[in-house]
């Protein structure tokens, strides 16, 4: 049976290491959009909304959580299994409460106290009972201690995770939301929870039972109104069902001629190489909303991925002409034209990315597109730049240490590249 993982799970430890196995995606819908519910949500939190940001993990499965700092990762099943927006919003509100709260610092902190009492009632049982003549009494106080060290730790658990809910309600009622979306999404819970979940399932003993978190706020579900429709989170929704779910039950479960349906429709299309009928459909809906950014970008991108670079490039312009300085738009655009490898292809690509780089937090992609637009230019120490911020990006310290100490003594030190090669230098120097 597939598993399942469940909602408003929150990383206390092993983050570092797992993190890795993380499938993220990215797309400036999707993106926007998000962000922009969650920033509402710091400032209904009294956080700094500007300080807000979201990772969109690629898994089915309903959950989110935080892992330090005021990033939400957010996975897209969590979007695509929501009814409608203020399904999602309780969850954000959620996962803020861990962040009001300070849940994961706090956690790790007692996680450690716990751990050290359980090390040092470990040995000491040990050894008191090894010394008795009794070594299987030993064994049985350290399997013990270890025992009641987990419980504490997940009674812990439990108790944060009840607090969010509580900083959740009050978020909701700020913002105006319907507490059903609580309601929706605790019974999506409960029925998984019917088919998957055992007592010994991770998630019961590190959560409130449902039912007695439905309990503990009937007062706020009791009389909730009716959540009102958003098209901005129907459209994110249907695109990420699109691209995520499977293309030819999409196309049998969507076939109404509305715009959400048709996005559905026309992603489906193309997964399933019905390109044609595909763009013609994208048509339809580009004729609908001339002014939506997003249609022109996918339309961009389903020209790139079948090798059509001139309609991919005409494409991306127009979205960046009705959304410009979108990272993800402006590198899509960069890449394309760095298919016609011109001169005057490769300096617009360059202007593009020198914005992108400067926007994006971990601009890998961007900068080995920046290394190929110095090539087209016939820029070999640009090239070797970008080469070594593309690498430093990867985290492949040892190499752009290397690469730097070799080029930087090739640029002039008043070179903007040579403050900026003496900065990774150090820092490459300090990791490695």
């Amino acid at each position: 049976m597939k598993k399942i993982v469940y909602i408003f799970a929150f990383c206390i430890i092993f983050l570092a290491n797992s993190a890795h196995a993380l499938s993220l995606i990215r797309d400036t819908e999707v993106e926007e959009a998000v962000l922009g519910w969650v920033q509402d949500i710091f400032k209904a939190a009294n956080l700094e909304p500007e300080n807000a940001r979201i990772m969109l993990v690629n898994d089915p499965s309903i959950n989110a959580f935080v892992a330090g700092g005021q990033t939400i990762f957010i996975h897209t099943g969590l979007i695509t299994q929501s009814k409608v927006l203020d399904d999602l919003m309780f969850v954000l509100s959620h996962e803020t409460g861990h962040v009001v709260g300070g849940h994961v610092t706090r956690g790790m902190i007692t996680y450690k106290n716990i751990q050290t009492a359980s090390l040092i009632s470990t040995i000491l049982g040990g050894v008191i009972a090894v010394a008795a003549g009794r070594p299987d009494a030993g064994i049985a106080v350290m399997v013990g201690s270890q025992s009641s060290a987990l419980g504490s730790f997940l009674s812990y658990r439990q108790t944060e995770e009840s607090s969010a809910d509580r900083t959740a309600i009050d978020i909701m009622n700020k913002l105006g939301y319907s507490m059903q979306g609580f309601t929706d999404t605790m019974q999506a819970i409960q029925h998984l929870e019917r088919i998957n979940m055992s007592e010994d399932s991770g998630y019961l003993r590190t959560h409130p039972l449902t039912q007695t978190r439905m309990q503990d706020v009937a007062h706020f579900t009791k009389h909730a109104p009716t959540p009102k429709p958003n098209a901005t989170f129907d459209r994110i929704k249907a695109k990420l069902v699109g691209f995520m779910d499977d293309p030819k039950a999409n196309l049998q479960q969507y076939k109404t001629n509305s715009r959400t349906d048709q996005y559905i429709q026309a992603i489906s299309l193309y997964r399933l190489n019905k390109h044609t009928e595909a763009f013609n459909l994208l048509d339809k809906l580009i004729a609908a909303e001339p002014n939506n950014p997003y249609l022109y970008e996918l339309k961009g991108q389903f020209y790139f991925e079948t090798g059509h670079i001139p309609q991919a490039i005409t494409n991306y312009e127009q979205a960046n002409q009705l959304k410009p300085f979108a990272p993800l738009i402006e590198t899509a655009l960069a890449q394309s034209y760095l298919e016609n490898k011109t001169k005057d292809n490769a300096q617009k690509a360059l202007i593009l990315l020198q914005h992108v780089v400067i926007e994006e937090e971990e601009p890998t992609l961007p900068w080995r597109l920046m290394a190929s637009a110095y090539d087209v230019l016939k820029d070999p120490l640009g090239a070797q730049y970008a080469m070594v911020e593309y690498n430093f990006a990867l985290d492949k310290k040892s190499v752009a240490l290397a690469s730097a100490k070799k080029l930087i003594t090739k640029i002039p030190p008043n070179h903007p590249h040579h403050q900026r090669l003496e900065d990774i230098i150090t820092l490459a120097d300090k990791k490695d």
